[in-house]
């Protein structure tokens, strides 16, 4: 059985156990007046487990949101599979406003250039990007003997497959070392390592000799001279750290950029996402809890898009993933 028929599987069972996550009834604040919305808690489920930034924005968020909605926003996590499991089991939900989906966009459009899944965001209503990962940094140890992307690149060309770099496969920063090897032609002996956590821990261990993680993660090696940056895989430059490069700088086409998304049901009244973006936009442009929190855990600038804003940078992305599919499944 391949995996896109595990995860149908895996979430019909969801749906026949929890009949509110998929397929329930419509009806409800789309079907009548918009400016009662909402008069019941919210369930935001959460694509990704507890701990990491997609769940800690989410949070931060749905608390923040509370507030300006006068009803309780509750967070669920639901994992697996690079999030495409609640991706699938709720996009065919509930369309009346009251079941949202919190994710990250290397997983809602990464997963289909990867194959994982089989849609995109264009299988939901999206509500709002509403912040920007610092980025992940390509990092490695201080006694390496490369300091800047173009040294390791050039290295990996010269020495094919000696390079051990590491990642997580099917995630952004897979995504990342295929545009290395296919636009830049870096040779790197790409190695599974796991999670942020578990690529931080093999690097340090000299088990991979470079690999990617979020500037959070980093920051504490970086500071006490065990890691050094060699750029982000951001498109541009981060705001709170403006003396890292993007290595885009260096190769254009080398970015993932990694947004926290807000997702509704496809069909949920048009009426009622523009209410949650506007809520969503207030919470991060004008509270200064959320700005402070943000800062101060995540190193983000706060930053939220309109609900066309949004559509268009998630497509943008998309088609930059697209590009690179056919080495990716």
């Amino acid at each position: 059985m391949n995996l896109k028929r595990i995860l149908s599987t895996i979430a019909l069972g969801a749906c026949l156990i929890t009949a509110a996550g998929c397929g329930g009834s419509e009806e409800g604040a789309s079907s009548g007046d918009v400016s009662k919305y909402p008069d019941k808690p919210i369930n935001l489920v959460v694509t990704h487990a507890a701990g990491g930034d997609t769940d800690y924005n989410a949070r931060l968020l749905a608390r923040l949101l509370e507030k300006d909605l006068g009803q309780s926003v509750v967070a669920n996590n639901v994992t697996g599979a690079n999030g495409s499991i609640a991706l699938e089991q709720y996009k065919d939900g509930d369309k009346d406003g009251y079941t949202l989906i919190a994710t990250n966009s290397a997983a809602l459009i990464g997963n289909k250039a990867t194959g994982l899944s089989d849609f995109s965001y264009e299988a939901f209503e999206p509500v709002a990007i509403y912040g920007k990962q610092a980025g992940e940094n390509v990092v490695v140890r201080a006694d390496s003997p490369y300091n800047t992307i173009e040294d390791l690149v050039n290295a990996s060309k010269a020495n094919p497959d000696t390079i051990k770099y590491g990642v997580s496969m099917g995630g952004g920063v897979y995504i990342a070392s295929v545009i290395m090897d296919k636009e830049i032609g870096a040779k790197f002996n790409v190695v599974d390592t796991g999670d942020a956590s578990n690529r931080l821990t093999s690097l340090l261990g000299g088990h991979v000799d470079a690999t990617s993680i979020p500037y959070s993660g980093a920051k504490e090696y970086i500071e006490s001279g065990q890691l050094k940056s060699l750029g982000t895989l951001l498109s541009s430059r981060s705001e709170m750290l403006p003396n890292i490069p993007s290595l885009s700088e260096t190769y254009p086409d080398l970015s993932v950029d990694t947004y926290y998304v807000i997702l509704a049901p496809k069909g949920t009244d048009p009426a009622i996402v523009e209410k949650l973006n506007k809520a969503i936009m207030k919470v991060v442009k004008e509270n200064p809890e959320y700005k402070t929190e943000v800062e101060k855990m995540n190193f983000q600038a706060p930053w939220c898009l309109s609900v066309e804003d949004t559509k268009a940078e998630l497509q943008k992305q998309l088609d930059h993933f697209m590009k690179f599919s056919q080495y990716l499944k």
